[in-house]
């Protein structure tokens, strides 16, 4: 029986195992890596899929912001990936099962945008689309397959940004909005 349950900390060496069988050394070199380096797991959004004691599936987020490079503000967002699900297990609908899960966990935390990269055919069935025509780079430059999920009455992107690791710092003075709401540029 294949259980959903939150991501704990002793789930590391099984999810790397996974994301090794599933992207190889590549997703190392992947745009969206960069954005991961060095900026934690938010363990409270990110999931696993179990069967068993197996890790056959997870989804992760960490913090990130979008500068607006015109405006000098900040958008807070969280970032989604890697999403994998293990070979012998694809095509079975658990990829489904676990964004759906992780989106709703997300909404429920309060969160406005949610950025990945990846490919919009897929990923529109669970309320992305695609930044274009924004011009918004990560930290290793121009990403095409940059796609975001948002409500309709949260702001759009920037036409001119940057997508940041962390969530963007606030003046002191300025009390904490929710996330995805507009930040003071620091």
């Amino acid at each position: 029986m294949i259980t959903i349950d939150q991501e704990q900390p002793f789930d590391s060496n099984q999810i790397d195992i996974l994301l090794d069988t599933v992207f190889g050394d590549e997703r190392f070199s992947k745009s969206s890596h960069a954005l991961r380096v060095d900026n934690p797991i938010l363990l409270n959004l990110s999931l696993v899929a179990r069967d068993g004691d197996k890790v056959v599936g997870t989804v992760r987020f960490c913090a990130a912001h979008i500068h607006d490079m015109l405006l000098g503000k900040n958008a807070n967002a969280v970032f989604l990936g890697p999403l994998a699900i293990h070979p012998e297990y694809q095509g079975s609908g658990l990829g489904s099962k676990i964004m759906r899960t992780a989106m709703a966990g997300v909404k429920a935390a309060g969160h406005k945008r949610v950025l990945l990269v990846g490919d919009a055919a897929y990923y529109q069935r669970f309320g992305f689309e695609s930044v274009l025509p924004s011009f918004i780079t990560l930290p290793t430059g121009k990403e095409r397959r940059l796609l975001i999920a948002k409500p309709a009455t949260v702001r759009a992107l920037p036409a001119v940004g940057k997508v940041l690791p962390g969530f963007a710092p606030l003046e002191a003075s300025s009390s904490e909005p929710r996330f995805g709401e507009l930040a003071p540029a620091a």
